[in-house]
């Protein structure tokens, strides 16, 4: 590389590189940092934008940016088991425009420090104008078809973005900070960053949530499918290497264990081929070989050397160079495209194993012609999962369900009500959790019998699916006591929900008068003895219901101190006029 003039020199001395982790959303593992320039101020511009301006101008930014990526690649090397990690490093659109701009600058500085292609990550971003998206997108391929992992930063902010995925599929796709600003309450970015993150996942591409700041957006980002995080609510950007972990709490405690999706995972595990993969780089021989092991596998899962996964292989892509007289020669030449892994890859959904079986289906269903997904723990690749294992794992989770469901209602019981408590105390829901219990139904299953106290439960059971609407959890734990539960949100606030649980309170009131005999209903109860064989009267039958008010600070942690506030509390809310009690915890 030739010498910089002496200003230039002073430029590079002056500034500093700051490191942002990107971590897995799942597990809190590192996958890799961003690069982030520093010090530009004291150079005396205004922002990093206009630093790179100043270079444009001088018609130097290709070459500096040469020096700089040396400099980001050598302090990067100082970052605890870096060589695991992806370099994240944000390029200018107008490289291309530079007279100096060649190939294999970034392959001889790579070499020079040891490490591989795969850990660099070029950023192009959309935020700034793209005149001519020709160039950009060739400025991807440049980078692509040199080996390296290409993503688009900013995504969703530009113009040209999804014009972008049309011409080319980038690796890696970061959804913009505006649309996960307040995402947790927020309906319409939530369906937007999801189309998104389907849209992406079916290319291949993994996405990023860049700029969460708070364990609400975070929740809401995995929720949807997002791959990896980056942001303030992980780590701030810093300046000392060793301040960079191998895994974040913040992102892998209980904050974020769903246990609802633990038995899911289990029987994913268990159905999961564990297809041996080729790792990027290897020889077409090496493919062959892998795809010769087994007469029943016409496809190889390929990885890179991280083990993160990149697409398949498959068999009918090799056919007219298998059976071509020429073939073996053309797999031969390592400088032919031939030669190369990536000249046939394919893309299929990838998917992580705790992302909740109902997505992993609508992926795969999304995707045209692929025979399964491949599915990812830590970022890492586990095995593959078939379109016949998928039918199977949802046939086994299914009887798993259906075993739990009250014979009775048909609604799920204890077990998945239970799950559901844990699942909103450990993933810090603002929710309302709400029990339900019948007053006078003993003595009017006594007088009237159990088949008609069956049809006052089914009366109840059905009048919950009809007044309070499909978003809520609905649960009988067994005989008149029942369950609800439902995450707040800006369509389901706390007093739409009151109002919701008052009215099926007041409806089952009124409804239930029909399951007297006429007599019994125009004097307002029964007469029939108690427990201690006495003759009295009994009101007739009505619901009262404890609604929990859950704040994100709640101290509650489990489904048994829920229990014992609600044994609690369901005696003032038979006292009270409209027969609900309202609690906040």
């Amino acid at each position: 590389m030739e010498p910089l003039h002496a200003l230039y020199t002073h430029y590079l001395n002056v500034l500093d590189i700051a490191f942002q982790p990107i971590v897995d959303i799942h597990s809190g593992a590192i996958f890799g940092v961003e690069a982030l320039l520093r010090e530009t101020d004291t150079l005396g511009f205004e922002t990093i934008h206009s630093f790179f301006d100043r270079l444009y101008e001088d018609n130097i930014l290709y070459t500096f940016d040469l020096r700089l990526r040396e400099k980001v690649v050598e302090k990067f090397c100082t970052i605890p088991d870096y060589q695991n990690l992806k370099l994240f490093y944000n390029l200018d659109n107008r490289l291309l425009e530079m007279a100096d701009f060649s190939k294999g600058n970034t392959s001889r500085i790579l070499g020079r420090y040891g490490l591989d292609h795969k850990i660099m990550v070029f950023e192009l971003s959309e935020r700034n104008e793209i005149v001519n998206i020709d160039n950009f997108t060739q400025l991807m391929r440049h980078y692509e078809h040199e080996g390296f992992c290409v993503a688009i930063d900013d995504f969703g902010v530009g113009q040209s973005g999804y014009k972008l995925l049309y011409h080319c599929t980038p690796n890696i796709i970061k959804i913009d900070r505006f649309f996960l600003s307040s995402i947790d309450k927020d309906a319409k970015k939530k369906l937007l960053v999801r189309h998104i993150v389907q849209l992406a996942t079916l290319m291949g591409s993994r996405v990023i949530a860049e700029g969460v700041e708070t364990g609400e957006e975070l929740r809401v980002c995995k929720e949807v499918g997002c791959h990896l995080v980056q942001g303030y609510f992980v780590q701030r950007p810093t300046l000392v290497s060793i301040e960079i972990l191998q895994k974040y709490t913040a992102v892998s405690g209980d904050f974020l264990i769903d246990k609802r999706s633990k038995s899911d995972q289990n029987i994913i595990l268990k159905r999961i081929e564990p297809l041996k993969p080729i790792v990027i780089g290897e020889s077409m021989e090496s493919l062959l070989d892998l795809l010769k092991q087994d007469e029943k596998q016409f496809f190889v899962p390929v990885v890179d050397t991280q083990h993160h996964p990149m697409g398949i292989i498959h068999e009918h892509r090799l056919k007219s160079l298998i059976y071509s007289p020429y073939g073996q020669s053309l797999i031969q030449n390592r400088s032919s495209n031939f030669s190369t892994l990536e000249t046939y890859i394919e893309h299929i959904p990838i998917v992580d194993l705790t992302l909740p079986l109902e997505t992993i289906v609508e992926l795969f269903s999304l995707s045209q012609n692929a025979p399964g997904v491949l599915v990812i723990e830590s970022s890492k690749y586990i095995g593959y999962l078939s379109a016949r294992e998928m039918i199977e794992v949802i046939h086994e989770r299914n009887l798993i369900r259906a075993r739990d469901e009250n014979p009775l209602t048909r609604l799920p019981g204890n077990f998945m009500i239970n799950e559901y408590i844990a699942h909103t105390f450990e993933m810090k829901y603002d929710a309302v959790l709400c029990y339900f219990d019948f007053d006078h139904f003993k003595p009017y299953n006594d007088y009237y019998g159990f088949r008609n106290g069956d049809r006052v439960i089914l009366l109840f059971a059905d009048l919950m699916r009809k007044v309070i609407s499909q978003e809520y959890f609905k649960g009988h734990i067994g005989g008149d006591d029942f369950f609800g539960g439902i995450v707040l949100d800006e369509t389901n606030t706390f007093d739409k929900v009151c109002g919701d649980i008052e009215t099926l309170v007041r409806k089952f009131g009124d409804d239930v008068r029909e399951f007297y005999d006429a007599k019994d209903r125009e004097r307002e109860c029964i007469v029939t003895e108690d427990r201690f064989g006495e003759k009295r009267e009994f009101k007739l039958l009505s619901v009262s219901a404890v609604v929990a008010h859950v704040g994100t600070s709640t101290t509650i942690r489990s489904a048994e101190q829920l229990n014992q506030l609600f044994a609690l509390e369901k005696k003032h809310a038979k006292k009270a006029f409209n027969h609900i009690a309202i609690i906040n915890i």
